[in-house]
């Protein structure tokens, strides 16, 4: 999955576990208004340090994105800043330490390059961020013990919410290697599909509350025409080119996908998909070649957000 770009790790923020009325509000030196809460431990942040930090960020009085219940965020303090952010801030942070910023879109918008902001933010909303501390690595190889296991746990959980989901549909299914499910609505014919062979199929991808968030057989969203690939190269989410190898060419299915074998924490910008959130597909396979053709001289733009972006 894709890092998060820059400008959104400036916007993201995480649960406070204090309350907000007990610190005065400071400004950055880029003038971002910000309440400190002083956690009992005395590590500091230094550059060059890891912080495994909990956000929360919400646009007015909605929640916009938060890691509660998901991953921990894992960051370098690299000592570079941006002004009215909350980058200013690390290097004054201590293990356990919270902070609460607030920050007006309208300063964001005056300051980003054309283009460069996500159209869900809009002029007049204020964003909260909340930060807390929740540990301090030294350097990245203990932080990345600490990373690993902290997605290997979230994975057995998540796996275990989408196979509970899987039940509750009553649903007879396959489980993939990697913890995606497929369940077969119509067989097909021939041999399953292998790793190497040049699929193409239709598809529409709905959320686990049943919003659609993109398909290429729905006009609405743009591209209504088969979308190809080859099974088992860069380029799909995992869960999706998995459960390929679960079908045969004409075969229906719907496919249970866990967020860590989609988008995880980065959903294509933009879209209708939340951070870490579970997806389902259903498919049908319209075509099984050997190999992929020759580039078309004038090939069309990628359509689906299954890609990895």
């Amino acid at each position: 999955m894709n890092k998060m770009k820059p400008l959104f790790l400036l916007l993201i923020a995480g649960t406070l576990l204090v309350s907000c009325d007990k610190a005065a509000y400071r400004k950055t030196p880029g003038g971002m208004p910000y309440q400190l809460f002083a956690g009992k431990d005395t590590t500091s942040v230094k550059v060059g340090n890891f912080l495994k930090l909990e956000f929360t960020q919400k646009i007015n009085d909605s929640t916009y994105f938060s890691t509660v219940g998901s991953l921990p965020l894992y960051i370098e303090v690299n000592g570079q800043s941006n002004p009215y952010d909350v980058t200013e801030l690390w290097t004054l942070l201590h293990d356990g330490d919270s902070v609460v910023a607030t920050q007006m879109m309208d300063t964001f918008i005056k300051r980003a390059p054309p283009g460069q902001m996500n159209p869900k933010f809009k002029k007049g909303d204020r964003v909260m961020t909340y930060v807390k501390v929740l540990a301090v690595y030294a350097n990245d190889s203990i932080k990345t013990v600490a990373e690993n296991k902290d997605r290997d746990a979230f994975t057995a959980r998540e796996a275990k919410v989408v196979e509970d989901f899987v039940k509750s549909k009553k649903a007879t299914v396959q489980r993939t290697p990697s913890g995606a499910f497929v369940e077969i609505l119509e067989p097909g014919t021939g041999n399953l599909i292998d790793s190497g062979k040049y699929v193409s199929v239709n598809y529409t991808g709905t959320t686990f509350t049943g919003e659609k968030f993109d398909s290429n057989i729905d006009p609405a969203f743009g591209h209504v025409q088969p979308m190809s690939f080859t099974v088992g190269s860069p380029g799909m989410s995992k869960g999706f080119d998995e459960s390929m190898l679960s079908l045969r060419n004409g075969a229906s299915a719907r496919l249970y996908v866990p967020s860590m074998l989609a988008y995880g924490g980065n959903p294509p910008r933009g879209s209708k998909i939340k951070p870490f959130e579970n997806l389902m597909f259903e498919v049908k396979v319209i075509d099984v070649k050997d190999q992929a053709p020759p580039p078309p001289a004038n090939p069309a733009p990628d359509q689906p957000q299954i890609k990895l972006q």
